[in-house]
């Protein structure tokens, strides 16, 4: 048990980390320091998941479990909710009404969720399966990435909405959180994220900012422009809901739009 614990933990993190050096620094997935990167972190998790613990580890643990089951009984018995908060690395606790009214709240702003009456999985997953097979006989996919796409049957489930309160926010409104992570939709999600954001990352490198290393790059180029001075202004801003406020369909016409303009008609092989 501990041993498949410890392939998933790798393959979840190898992964992650991969894939983030491998897009935002492009550093190939078979390189090196991977590889190397690889076997370290195995041989980490297989002494965290089989040195023996201390005496004082152990009595730690015991006292951390007695704590979190009193915990439990608490929130059980007067009704609690327990949450990550949407920012940082802390935890809200509210009553389950309040909580309740935070959602509806956000459902009446936005109107952009409704309540469904039935269980909508089953349709929704055939008809994936369904697109799928029609545009590879059609001859616009090939069949290795109709596979990749294709959702897996046993692991699907239905995406669900839930919150995360935004305790940095007067009021403490909430964020909804959509989880797709096993959705029908899903592995045709991460194949157009893996072939189209290189081209965007590519074409568009000079007004993106993707971590503190860009930003200080973007600021030297600013300052040999000579446009930074004592009177420049930096500003923020945040927009309230933005990702229920895209709407999809216009969202992909200015994708196609801008591949378009940047001169692709195909990506992969795959027609626009």
């Amino acid at each position: 048990q501990q041993e498949i614990a410890i392939q998933k933990d790798h393959k979840s993190i190898y992964d992650k980390v991969g894939h983030h050096l491998n897009e935002h620094y492009f550093v190939p997935m078979t390189a090196t320091i991977l590889k190397q990167y690889s076997n370290q972190l195995l041989h980490d998790l297989n002494r965290s998941y089989f040195s023996p613990l201390s005496y004082n580890d152990q009595t730690l643990a015991l006292k951390q479990a007695k704590k979190v089951v009193s915990i439990q009984r608490k929130i059980k018995k007067h009704h609690l909710i327990l949450r990550v908060t949407d920012k940082g690395y802390n935890f809200y606790i509210g009553t389950e009404e309040e909580f309740d009214k935070k959602a509806q709240n956000f459902f009446h702003d936005t109107n952009a969720f409704i309540e469904l009456k039935e269980n909508p999985f089953n349709k929704i997953q055939d008809n994936v399966i369904h697109l799928l097979n029609q545009i590879r006989a059609k001859n616009f996919i090939f069949q290795w990435q109709c596979n990749k796409m294709m959702p897996n049957r046993i692991k699907c489930q239905l995406a669900h909405l839930y919150f995360n309160p935004k305790t940095h926010k007067d009021g403490i409104p909430v964020r909804p959180i959509e989880n797709t992570i096993h959705a029908p939709t899903t592995n045709i999600s991460n194949y157009l994220d893996e072939i189209i954001r290189p081209i965007f990352d590519k074409e568009c490198q000079n007004t993106t900012i993707i971590d503190g290393s860009s930003l200080i790059q973007a600021l030297h180029q600013y300052m040999r422009k000579g446009l930074f001075k004592s009177t420049t202004l930096f500003c923020t801003f945040d927009i309230r809901n933005l990702y229920t406020m895209l709407p999809q369909e216009e969202a992909l016409n200015i994708l196609i739009e801008f591949l378009n303009i940047h001169g692709y008609t195909k990506v992969k092989g795959i027609p626009l």
